[in-house]
């Protein structure tokens, strides 16, 4: 095979490789996108994620690791707990700023901010 030929080969190949690794990251992150960013069950899957890696951080053994799971568990329910009381104060200031501002905007800008306050509230 002469040197142009395999130059022309590699060529080939080595585009065809790079647009396959573009068309698959360009549909992960589509389909991510699509589905909100979050796989279903990524809550869960995050909260035992995050229990793993504080017993590799305290290379806790065994017998620890039984009487630290309950407490770690108890803790996140708390956070959880407080993560969904702060949310809904949140949505209060949010209501009332949008009715302070209401007489500043335009109908179509108070329509874009509602979008804008909703999308935010959908990723929560």
């Amino acid at each position: 095979m002469t040197p142009e030929r395999k130059r022309a080969l590699i060529t080939i190949t080595t585009t065809l490789v790079i647009g396959i690794l573009i068309g698959a990251l360009g549909v992960g992150l589509w389909s991510r996108q699509s589905r909100g960013g979050r796989p279903p069950g990524w809550r869960q899957n995050g909260k035992e994620a995050f229990v793993k890696k504080i017993f590799s951080v305290i290379e806790a053994d065994s017998a620890q690791v039984k009487q630290l799971r309950p407490l770690i568990n108890e803790t996140i329910t708390q956070i959880d707990s407080l993560q969904k009381d702060t949310d809904r104060e949140v949505t209060k200031v949010i209501d009332t700023f949008e009715v302070k501002v209401r007489p500043i905007l335009t109908e179509k800008q108070m329509q874009q901010l509602k979008e804008f306050h909703r999308k935010g509230r959908e990723r929560r």
